[in-house]
């Protein structure tokens, strides 16, 4: 898009994110199985959690956040580790069958 001086004009959008209204809102939880109402409550059932899984395996658990937009982390927390070469070949297979069909 351009001005009338010929110009280009930029867009700059900002975009505000209060991290401490984040933090107060009450959410269900997958990681912990329940409704927790704020961070505090979450990190406390989290903990609990830990230490429970620790007595029941008679070994140290360590839990670590993990970024959803780190794609490595949750491929290693998922056990992924190796998903490039497992897509790799799942493409071949697929590129065989269309070859023969």
């Amino acid at each position: 898009m351009g001005c009338r001086c010929g110009a280009v004009a930029q867009r700059r959008f900002a975009v505000a994110i209060n991290r401490t209204s984040l933090r107060q809102s009450g959410r269900w939880d997958p990681v912990v199985g329940e409704y927790v109402a704020n961070d505090r409550q979450f990190r406390d059932l989290l903990a609990r959690g830990q230490d429970a899984e620790s007595e029941k395996l008679n070994m140290d658990v360590k839990l670590a956040t993990v970024d959803a937009r780190d794609s490595e982390g949750l491929a290693e927390l998922h056990g992924w580790k190796d998903r490039d070469a497992d897509l790799e070949a799942t493409r071949r297979l697929e590129h065989d069958r269309k070859v023969k069909s």
